[in-house]
């Protein structure tokens, strides 16, 4: 009997649906009644993403043969996509912000907002190099539109070319380690990546290792992995500060949930001595490089971009460690992460004024022109440089704790290191939140969208830091 898709499992993939169907609603707003769209568009891409919270809630789990080679529907797949749907949420009241202040349609920023979520959420729940391949390219090419959206900003037109030309190579590289993969083993289905173990030597194994190194070349590109971070700065710099946001979190996320679910999750969990040596080698460069050069910036979305491929090299240390616990510590790294980079993208959303972002001097005296964007701001870069008792400390121990049990000494003695190096230059900037030399005040009108996710952020992660365990325990896989 030829197997049919029942109602519970179009329920199963109500997430995505509801995202696809409020993504051409929000289009078809916008392209018939644009004055309308200006008003609604963000209210109507906000109530999509919570809706797809609720279904997901809701969903259950589908065993059908038609779906199950392509998608998961376990726990992790929940994780995740409850994580990528308040990113949405979260960057849609940053462009309600945004659109305030700058000239430019909201409409199709809203809908390819959306389509970027739904990449995300393909990428969290794949089961299938395919569907993978499906996510990562839905995700790409709606932020290689978003990094130029606002056509009249020269600065975007070099940041979204640089984004399309570094990713299209990354994309070559993904696709070319896929199709090796396929030759080697034929199947390009993840849990049958297992059939490796059954090539002993020969053409198909140097296939297969040809392919796994190509794939995780790609995906470092992605994830912005010293030395494949050369196109981050230049691209968080140029872009509109709420798509900096997006790529920021959630494009780092996907990036780590690809790795999760090859190698960590079903797909190759302890796949190979020499590839864990080989991702521990590339966090050493990555947390050096890019504290370094963080001391040195002054515009705030570039400082941004180093601390994200600062936060990428401790990342890489759960992967490079490839247990259990190790994926447990690198959920909750990046739940962390993401609420404390969103809370101060919040801030910047209040001062965002011009192209060129927002700079280390409209810091000066904020403490006096607002107290309470002043403590969020500060409370978020204390988190991101793992300062005690903040949940970033949390999730910094946590991380070293897995790295030292499985005799990664190294990494955490560089980990150690340049957490120090990061709390000088995020201290920095904290200290000058609180100055007494204030610029000219800032008009914060239409600004609450911004404010909601500054205050959810901040009390999400006061949270975590007094009492994480429900996280940890929910993060349990």
């Amino acid at each position: 009997m030829n197997p049919r898709l029942s109602p519970q499992d179009f329920a199963a993939l109500s997430p995505l649906l509801v995202l696809l169907g409020g993504a051409l609603f929000v289009l078809l707003v916008e392209s018939f009644f644009a004055s309308f769209s200006k008003r609604i568009s963000s209210v109507l891409t906000f109530l999509t993403f919570i809706t797809a919270l609720v279904a997901v809630a809701l969903a259950p789990a589908s065993d059908n043969p038609l779906l199950t080679p392509w998608l998961h529907f376990d726990h992790l797949t929940f994780v995740f996509t409850v994580l990528f749907l308040v990113v949405g949420a979260a960057c849609s009241l940053l462009a309600e912000a945004f659109f305030h202040r700058f000239e430019s349609s909201c409409g199709e920023y809203n809908f390819l907002l959306i389509s970027a979520i739904f990449g995300l959420i393909l990428i969290g729940a794949s089961a299938d190099f395919l569907t993978l391949f499906l996510g990562i390219e839905t995700l790409s090419i709606s932020l290689y539109v978003l990094c130029g959206y606002v056509k009249k900003w020269v600065v975007s037109h070099e940041a979204a070319l640089k984004y399309f030309l570094i990713g299209a190579l990354a994309t070559a590289f993904l696709l070319y380690g896929i199709a090796l993969i396929y030759g080697a083993i034929g199947s390009t289905r993840l849990d049958q990546l297992q059939n490796y173990k059954t090539i002993a030597s020969g053409p198909q194994s140097i296939l297969f290792l040809s392919g796994i190194a190509l794939v995780t070349l790609g995906l470092a590109f992605k994830a912005a992995v010293v030395p494949f971070h050369m196109w981050a700065p230049d691209v968080y710099s140029g872009a509109p500060t709420p798509v900096t946001a997006l790529m920021a979190v959630g494009t780092k996320i996907g990036a780590f949930a690809a790795f999760v679910r090859i190698f960590l999750d079903g797909g190759l969990p302890q796949f190979d001595p020499l590839w864990h040596q080989a991702i521990a080698f590339l966090a050493y460069p990555t947390l050096i490089y890019a504290n370094i050069v963080a001391l040195r910036q002054v515009q705030l979305r570039r400082f941004f971009a180093y601390s994200g491929i600062s936060h990428a090299g401790f990342l890489l240390i759960p992967v490079a460690v490839g247990t259990p616990v190790a994926l447990s510590a690198l959920l909750f790294y990046l739940v962390v992460y993401a609420l404390a980079t969103l809370g101060a993208f919040a801030v910047l959303a209040y001062l965002d004024q011009r192209s060129e972002g927002v700079m280390i001097r409209d810091l000066y005296g904020l403490f006096q022109r607002s107290p309470w964007l002043a403590g969020i701001f500060s409370f978020c870069l204390l988190t991101l440089a793992g300062i005690p008792p903040t949940a970033g400390f949390l999730a910094k121990f946590y991380i070293f704790k897995v790295a030292f049990e499985a005799h990664y000494y190294g990494l955490v003695i560089v980990g150690l290191l340049t957490t120090i190096l990061s709390a000088y230059y995020y201290l920095r900037i904290a200290a000058v939140l609180f100055t007494q030399n204030p610029e000219e005040d800032f008009s914060k009108k239409h600004l609450w969208p911004a404010g909601i996710v500054g205050v959810a952020s901040v009390t999400l992660l006061l949270l975590l830091s007094v009492y994480p365990t429900p996280l940890i325990e929910w993060l349990g896989v």
